[in-house]
């Protein structure tokens, strides 16, 4: 669990977490664009509640940042250096990965790309998987 003393962190995990599932939306709408269509701009993942900046990312771009669950697509210099490494950046964005022990865990298990993640309204894979194998104990 994240320090109670650090209430900046905690809200910049929660709201990383937040814009990452709207982005995800987005982006599932915008593999249904044909070639050479307009594709939805997405938000920039820096943290920052207050943030209303665009990324325009490709399709293969935005999935390269996806393929890691303590990765986040930011506009250029929004990075906090104190929890997360810029890994790369261009023109158009850059991308981090969150370093900071406790946030990395927290951004890692609310990523809804991973199993443990469980759909809503479901136990996670994890535990129905369990369940059928141990037994009681």
């Amino acid at each position: 669990m994240l320090a109670q003393t650090d209430g900046w962190m905690i809200r910049g995990v929660e709201q990383q977490c937040l814009v990452r599932n709207d982005n995800e939306l987005s982006e599932r709408a915008n593999s249904a664009v044909p070639v050479g269509g307009t594709r939805a701009l997405l938000r920039c993942e820096c943290g920052d509640p207050g943030c209303a900046t665009l990324v325009a990312p490709t399709h293969a771009e935005y999935e390269a940042v996806r393929a890691r669950g303590s990765h986040f697509i930011i506009t250029l210099d929004h990075e906090d250096p104190e929890h997360a490494w810029v890994l790369s950046e261009d023109d158009r964005f850059a991308v981090i990965d969150v370093v900071d022990r406790e946030a990395r865990h927290a951004v890692m298990a609310r990523n809804p790309r991973h199993v443990w993640v469980a759909a809503p309204g479901s136990a996670p894979t994890e535990a129905r998987g369990s369940e059928s194998k141990g037994g009681s104990r």
